[in-house]
């Protein structure tokens, strides 16, 4: 071959179209890889918000979880929030990887804190907890609704018991106005007879003195009437209000059937009482009528006595004359002596034997007085001091509402908590209880008192008239001591047979005995011992010869009853039966309370128990930013774009 011979020119087309094919490939693979990595950028920032929420929340407060078992994140402005949050999140944001980030802005979405929804985070927190099993209840829902609807029975039951008991108190003041009347007509017939015997006497001065009394008990009568028939309709617009409360609870079911069928059987008796009284009115409503017509009779009797005066003062005998006819001068007044008729109420009325009935009235009484000085055991020490709330959430988050109902087996559980976790009168203090917010915290709870003695007080006060109220159950179920109240009743009385008096003051000793027996139970509560819900007759522990001479300061009859329950089980029943949003915010009254004595700006509503997040950041381009991509799209393609996410987080 000639070396010196030159090849033909090869076409240059080929090589161009390579070219552009190869660009083209590059540009198609760095999109698809740009698009994935974008999508890896979304997952990175939700992989992030999740792990900085995760974070945050991590700072739960310590004391709150420590002292309480509840979770709550401290904060004081939404901004300390989102920075804090920004904080977590810088670490992910400046890793050298495939997703270069830049926050831009981290938005709150939501949040609720322990004090929103009417209590309903706080509960559902505790409610967490103790479905855990760590501290197991003695009861079961079932037995729980059972032992409620006893207390319940016993609590509207002493309203009914308080309420007829002063109206047999009423009734009893009824019968003394009845004394009255009936001591001023015996008065009356006594100077009657008085005045007689002055009359026989012919004597003018002290016939007048003794017509001059009986005016003055005459005048007397229409007095006490009025006093009887004002104390008679009041007593029967009494009865009337508490009978139609009666019939609505009953009605209502808040009181069972059982126990509105006994209580209705003893309050009908002042039914009875009130139709004899209105066949007593009638008798009574006649005397004043009859008092005038009397004292116009005195009248004249009076004016016939000075006329006889002035006749003997100017008689001058004349001759032949034997002296003064006495007879035919008093004859006139001696007439209308014999047409004087008294008045008279021949009707059963008072009691016979007022001392025992005193002492029945003294121990209804009782309940007026300082109950904590006649309940507490000896030596028991008892708090005074006033708390000293500071924005309390019972004030500053609590709407009033009804809030989020619960059933029974949550508030069980709620009613545990508070028996473990927070304090009562007579809790021993052990390595980390009492931790400070008071000595008696359920009682705060359920009463709401200003000081620790104002709630032990109401406690006191309510088992009280709880015990009194199923201690009266049981009275009506013993047919020996209803047989036995039946005949101190008559004793009292003074009837020979069951009178309308009787049947109400059977009733009033049934109350009041009663009412002494939980004098009994609840001081053996304070004591520490034991007292069954509904007694038996051997652990009923006040005969009715007790009664009589019954001091509750000094009475030892303190029961222990080994199958009965405690002063914390009659706690958590009354928890229980009153539960709703009000006990939740006095709950966290007391943590609030507690934890800002080590914390003095601690706020139950500045801890967050969920959040919701929006995060928007921006992400530069990578694989598109080759100066290849940036020709062939124009320079359209933009340096930078927004990823925007969200998280959420809840203890």
């Amino acid at each position: 071959m000639d070396r010196g011979h030159r090849k033909p020119d090869c076409p240059g087309s080929v090589t161009v179209f390579m070219a552009m094919v190869c660009g083209l490939i590059a540009a198609l693979l760095l999109s698809a890889t740009e698009a994935v990595r974008t999508q890896g950028a979304r997952l990175y920032l939700s992989m992030l918000s999740n792990s900085a929420m995760d974070s945050l929340f991590s700072q739960y407060h310590k004391a709150l979880w420590e002292d309480y078992r509840l979770l709550g994140l401290e904060h004081y402005s939404d901004e300390q929030l989102t920075e804090e949050f920004k904080g977590f999140a810088e670490p992910y944001l400046e890793a050298k990887n495939y997703y270069p980030l830049k926050l831009n802005d981290v938005e709150i979405k939501d949040m609720l804190k322990l004090t929103d929804n009417e209590g309903e985070i706080f509960e559902e927190e505790l409610l967490s907890y103790m479905r855990y099993g760590v501290i197991e209840s003695l009861w079961d829902t079932e037995l729980v609704e059972s032992l409620i609807g006893e207390v319940k029975d016993g609590l509207c039951l002493s309203s009914f018991q308080q309420s007829y008991g002063e109206h047999t108190r009423s009734a009893l003041r009824l019968e003394e106005a009845l004394e009255r009347l009936g001591a001023a007509i015996s008065e009356q017939e006594r100077y009657e007879k008085n005045a007689r015997g002055e009359a026989e006497a012919y004597s003018t001065y002290r016939l007048r003195a003794e017509l001059s009394d009986l005016k003055r008990e005459l005048l007397l009568v229409e007095d006490h009437v009025e006093d009887y028939k004002k104390r008679a309709d009041e007593l029967r617009e009494e009865l009337s209000i508490t009978r139609a409360e009666f019939d609505k609870k009953l009605a209502s079911g808040e009181l069972s059937r059982s126990t509105g069928e006994a209580l209705l059987s003893e309050i009908d008796k002042y039914g009875t009482y009130v139709e004899a009284d209105g066949e007593r009115r009638k008798l009574v409503e006649a005397l004043p009528e009859k008092a005038k017509t009397n004292i116009g009779l005195i009248d004249e009797m009076l004016m016939e006595a000075d006329r006889i005066d002035e006749f003997i003062a100017s008689y001058t005998p004349e001759e032949g004359e034997d002296g003064i006819d006495i007879e035919g001068l008093w004859s006139g007044l001696f007439s209308m002596l014999s047409g004087y008729e008294g008045l008279s109420l021949d009707i059963r009325k008072g009691v016979e034997d007022k001392e025992k009935e005193k002492k029945l009235e003294s121990i209804m009484e009782l309940l007026d007085k300082d109950i904590l000085d006649l309940l507490l055991p000896e030596g028991a020490e008892l708090e005074r001091k006033e708390r000293e709330l500071a924005e309390p959430p019972s004030e500053t988050c609590y709407m009033g509402s009804d809030g989020y109902g619960r059933g029974v087996a949550e508030r069980l559980l709620l009613a545990e908590y508070m028996g473990s976790f927070m304090n009562y009168f007579g809790r021993k203090e052990t390595e980390g209880s009492l931790r400070g917010s008071g000595a008696y915290e359920i009682e705060y709870m359920l009463y709401g008192g200003e000081s620790d003695r104002e709630d032990l007080e109401a406690c006191v006060r309510e088992l009280l008239l709880l015990r009194s109220g199923l201690d009266l159950i049981h009275i009506f179920s013993d047919s020996e001591k209803r047989g036995q109240a039946e005949r101190l009743a008559v004793a009292i009385s003074g009837a020979l047979g069951f009178t309308p008096i009787t049947g109400i003051m059977t009733f009033f000793i049934m109350s009041v005995w009663a009412l002494a027996q939980a004098f009994c139970d609840v001081k053996a509560l304070l004591a520490g011992k034991k007292v069954r819900l509904m007694h038996t007759k051997d652990s009923f522990s006040l005969s009715l010869d007790e009664l009589l001479s019954f001091e509750p300061a000094k009475d030892e009859k303190l029961e222990d009853d080994t199958e009965g329950f405690g002063y914390i089980e009659y706690l958590k029943l009354l928890f229980i039966m009153k539960y709703g949003p009000l006990q939740a915010y006095r709950c966290m009254d007391m943590i609030q309370l507690s934890i800002a004595k080590g914390q003095s700006d601690f706020r139950m509503e500045k801890c967050t128990a969920a959040l919701e997040l929006s995060i928007e950041a921006e992400s530069s381009h990578i694989f598109t930013e080759t100066s290849l991509l940036k020709g062939l799209s124009g320079g359209r393609l933009e340096a930078n774009h927004s990823i925007r996410t969200e998280t959420a987080f809840s203890y």
